[in-house]
């Protein structure tokens, strides 16, 4: 087994295994947690490094994994395999290589920044899902795990705006602002993801951008995605949630959530220029 053909999944799965394993750490160490996820985002901005020089010298790289033939347990009609796609290519690494930095600086910066706080263990998980979150959008080459991944990323990002306490008026607002923004987009996002299977039975990326037709319905999916997308990136006019986020939530994660916004300003450079 070469291990170099599983870099894509790595750099997702260990900080994803990690984020499971902060909160058990934290019973015995709390400040171990802190070192645990600096860690694992360590060799993830490696591995990033490793994968952008591939891609680079070799070209783009697509990784499946899932089953490569349909589940026994779906319901008996259903005949499509469960996986998941990977397709990395030069502005995905790029991207990939922003959110690795970031993250890793992010949690270097929360070891002395959050080190007299209280529930570090749910902090370190949440901006490991984040990151995990991050990655797995600029990687995807399915509009549905991308939508997946969005309200993953997601979630973690309301919580940790809101992370100074829910009795604090302010954090409280800024995160219940970012819920709302988020759900809003996920369902139109859902709802785009809906018109295309609807019409050609596809998710990915770029299977869609071979058969797409430009049709009335394939107009309203683009100008659903455009607006939300663009809405998330915290791109003007639709950055209304912008400042009450960067300012309420922590300092280390004011700075990931920039990476987030980046990450959905990808979403609608794929979508504008790769699907259509």
């Amino acid at each position: 087994m070469n291990l170099s053909n599983h870099i894509p999944i790595l750099i997702v799965a260990i900080p994803l295994l990690a984020a499971f394993l902060v909160p058990l750490i934290g019973r015995i160490n709390k400040k171990a947690t802190g070192i645990l996820t600096t860690f694992s985002l360590s060799v993830s901005l490696i591995l990033t490094i490793v994968l952008a020089v591939k891609i680079l010298t070799v070209g783009p790289q697509v990784y499946v994994f899932g089953a490569t033939s349909p589940s026994l347990t779906l319901p008996s009609g259903l005949k499509f395999p469960i996986r998941i796609m990977f397709q990395i290519d030069a502005m995905g690494i790029f991207m990939g290589l922003i959110t690795a930095v970031i993250s890793f600086v992010g949690a270097i910066y929360s070891l002395t920044f959050m080190e007299q706080r209280s529930g570090l263990d749910k902090y370190y998980s949440l901006l490991l899902l984040l990151t995990v979150g991050m990655f797995s959008m600029e990687f995807t080459g399915d509009i549905f795990n991308f939508f997946v991944f969005l309200e993953i990323a997601s979630i973690a990002a309301v919580a940790l705006i809101s992370f100074r306490g829910v009795n604090l008026g302010e954090p409280a607002e800024a995160g219940f602002k970012y819920m709302v923004v988020s759900s809003i987009s996920a369902l139109m996002v859902l709802f785009a993801v809906g018109i295309f299977y609807g019409q050609y039975d596809l998710l990915n990326f770029a299977a869609l951008a071979n058969v797409i037709k430009y049709s009335q319905l394939d107009k309203i999916a683009l100008g659903i995605l455009v607006p939300v997308l663009a809405m998330k990136a915290g791109a003007v006019p639709m950055h209304m949630w912008t400042p009450d986020a960067y300012s309420e939530a922590p300092a280390p994660i004011s700075m990931i959530l920039v990476a987030a916004s980046q990450a959905s300003l990808y979403a609608l450079f794929r979508v504008t220029f790769s699907l259509y």
